[in-house]
This record gives structure tokens, C-alpha cells and sequence, in this order.
């Protein structure tokens, strides 16, 4: 069976074949993504909180639901998780004793160089075979793309042409 058509790496719909190799190329790359993270004892996207904290200090939880646009649950289970591993602390809010910030503990913050060269491995893998020209274009292509698609959802167009979405 040809690699771009295997089962575990998605499906095939010849009405889209860009969209169907896009998501193809997602589950691979997060595969491989998932064993370098195992490696340091992490699931996605707790790497991306870790280093979200590490690049921007105390944040309150609220927004980090909104940076990885995620519902309000799935995010306080990435946390507790990672309280449970001794890697970030959630504290009432100086501003808002309401709320709640998210910290790095210093084992987090330990951690963090480790995820860095675990993305830098994953980029090394996943576009290593690139020329550099390829990989500028390839870039280029994808913001392309990603710009399309959120605004597309920024107008609230999601159905389909005919209407029946």
C-alpha cells in the first residue's frame, strides 16, 4: 500500500486531496511528536503550556484556554496533570482572587531547555530532507494556507458552497 495512503496516518478522499495528504502530514508529524515527548514524560500539548509559561512568566488559566484554543475542561486536565508531575502550580491571582495564574516550578522550568531540543529534533525530522529553498517555500505555503482558513472562519464561512455544511 503506498506510504501517502496508509490507514494510520488518515484517510484518502479523492474530492480532497490536499486537505486529505494536510491531515496525513499532521498525524505524522504528531506521531513523531509523541514519541520525542514521551521521552521527557509529556503528552501534547503540555510541552506548548511549558513553554508558553516559560516564555511569558505567571498566566492567568483563562488565558491559556485561549492560546491553546482548547475548551475550558480539556486545558484544567493538561494542568492538573502537569501539577501532578510537579511541573506547574496553579495560585489565587494577585489581581483577581477569583481566578487562578498558572506558574512554572522550577522543575518545569528545568524541563523546558529538554522540550526546546525535543521541537528542534521534530523539525529536524519532520523538514530535514528540505533544501533551505524548499523549506522557505514550504513555510510560505502554510501561511498561506492558515491565513485562508481563519479567515474564512473569521467570516463565519465553514459550510459548503451549495450551502448544505
Amino acid at each position: 500500500m503506498p506510504t501517502e495512503m496508509r490507514p494510520e496516518l488518515g484517510v484518502h478522499v479523492p474530492e480532497g486531496p490536499l486537505s486529505s495528504l494536510l491531515l496525513q502530514v499532521v498525524r505524522a508529524h504528531a506521531a513523531l511528536a509523541g514519541a520525542l515527548l514521551d521521552e521527557l514524560g509529556l503528552v501534547a500539548p503540555q510541552e506548548v503550556v511549558l513553554l508558553h509559561l516559560d516564555d511569558h512568566g505567571a498566566v492567568p488559566q483563562p488565558d491559556l484556554v485561549r492560546f491553546l484554543n482548547r475548551d475550558r475542561s480539556t486545558v484544567t486536565a493538561t494542568l492538573q496533570a502537569l501539577e501532578r508531575a510537579g511541573l506547574v502550580v496553579r495560585v489565587s491571582s494577585t489581581v483577581d482572587r477569583r481566578s487562578r495564574e498558572v506558574r512554572l516550578t522550577e522543575a518545569g522550568r528545568r524541563l523546558c531547555p529538554r522540550i526546546r531540543r525535543a521541537w528542534a529534533e521534530l523539525e529536524r525530522q519532520t523538514f530535514g530532507a528540505l533544501s533551505e529553498e524548499d523549506r522557505a517555500a514550504t513555510a510560505a505555503t502554510l501561511r498561506r494556507v492558515r491565513d485562508a482558513a481563519r479567515a474564512r472562519l473569521d467570516e463565519g464561512h465553514t459550510g459548503t458552497e451549495d450551502g448544505h455544511g
